[in-house]
């Protein structure tokens, strides 16, 4: 891992100090009469650009540190497990464009990651000749929850929902058509990965299961999805800290199917999000269910038929343009509809966020209280400060 932190980093300073002529690389001449031009901040650390190809460094820090209640438990979805320091992600990579038509992106997290298996976060190569058509292939989102492929860089709050990490599955290795055919506006997505490995363990999501040897222990899902903005594209992320001028929404609606050797899954999710002079409303909910296929042999394997629900919605204003916002969360889980416990619960809470230099540099503090409908009471609620650096 070290080693190719180091491989990138140098070969990127290399090209900083002399770009090769297109000849001495095998590449294509893509601009021989192009001077290469570096860009900063909106494009990564360090953006190198000669005619249509174009690289860009990019990194991520994000850290926190607060209070969880006594019975706070990492494994039942709580962002930290004892008062005290997380690092939650440190990332690094390196994005842009082979030609025109073509882009690419590599990232990795610099610490292992359980849920993904590995610390390779994404990995992928797209091809759009045209905003008709085009197809990616490599480890990127799965294109399922509206709330998992938002990146978590824009967020108004210091995490995604809790329900999305149970509901959603990770990156995953495969092939995805992709179309805008009212440009902007409609985008379809169909895509064909790997297997995905359901845990029987609501909070446990999906297991990592590797893409380096592809698939070895299910078949593959199929996965697509819908996106509507009938009155232009939202800017990213959800919330509106630059105050969109005009108002703006979208809806839209997604759907999977994983062709498990042991347990079969189906999914269905639909989301509304609103955005207008720093208001955001965003708003999703998810169910899926389980079917066993055989007769489990492993210990941990779902023997009987699951379904699960969730909702989460957000509510934001930024009341300084760019500086200084507030938003309020409120999730409904249930972890499984035939079973009342304490996977049945109501979570409400409210973020606060000083955008020191927009989403490169933030500072969020959130208070968040999680209530168990069923079965026994728990100590769970957290309040947490956060701090942000991307570039």
């Amino acid at each position: 891992m070290k080693r190719l932190i180091n491989i990138l980093i140098i070969a990127f300073v290399l090209g900083l100090a002399g770009p090769a002529a297109a000849d001495d690389t095998g590449l294509p001449d893509l601009d021989a009469a192009a001077e290469p031009t570096i860009k900063t901040m909106d494009d990564g650390i360090v953006s190198l650009q000669k005619g249509s190809f174009k690289a860009a460094l990019h990194a991520r820090i994000q850290g926190w540190g607060g209070w969880v209640g006594d019975h706070a438990n990492l494994d039942k979805g709580d962002l930290m497990q004892e008062p005290g320091f997380r690092l939650r992600r440190a990332r690094f990579g390196v994005g842009g464009n082979l030609l025109e038509t073509v882009t690419y992106s590599l990232e990795m997290n610099l610490f292992d990651d359980e849920r993904g298996g590995g610390p390779l976060y994404e990995a992928w190569i797209d091809w759009t000749p045209t905003h008709f058509g085009g197809a990616t292939i490599g480890v990127t989102k799965y294109p399922f929850m509206k709330s998992d492929i938002m990146s978590s860089r824009f967020l108004p709050h210091l995490d995604r929902a809790l329900g999305t990490f149970a509901m959603s599955p990770p990156n995953a290795m495969g092939f995805v058509l992709h179309s805008s055919p009212w440009k902007d506006k409609l985008t379809i997505e169909m895509g064909l990965f790997n297997g995905l490995r359901r845990n029987e363990h609501f909070w446990k999501g999906y297991d990592g299961v590797g893409v380096s040897l592809g698939n070895r222990f299910e078949d593959l899902s199929i996965a697509g999805r819908l996106d509507l903005a009938p009155l232009g594209p939202l800017s990213r992320g959800m919330g509106d800290p630059g105050h969109t001028r005009d108002l703006r929404f979208a809806v839209g609606g997604s759907g999977f199917y994983n062709m498990g050797k042991t347990i079969s899954t189906w999914g269905a999710s639909g989301y509304a999000h609103l955005k207008a002079r720093g208001v955001h409303l965003f708003a999703e909910f998810t169910q899926d269910h389980a079917e066993p296929q055989k007769q489990p042999t492993t210990v941990g394997t779902m023997s009987v038929d699951a379904t699960r629900r969730v909702f989460n919605a957000s509510l934001g204003y930024v009341f300084v343009k760019n500086m200084l916002g507030l938003a309020v969360r409120g999730e409904w889980i249930d972890g499984n509809t035939d079973v009342d416990n304490e996977e049945d619960q109501w979570l409400i809470g409210g973020t606060l966020t000083w955008y020191a230099l927009g989403d490169y540099l933030k500072f969020q503090v959130e208070y968040m209280h999680r209530t168990e409908l069923h079965g026994a009471s728990v100590d769970n609620d957290w309040a947490i400060f956060g701090a942000q650096l991307h570039f």
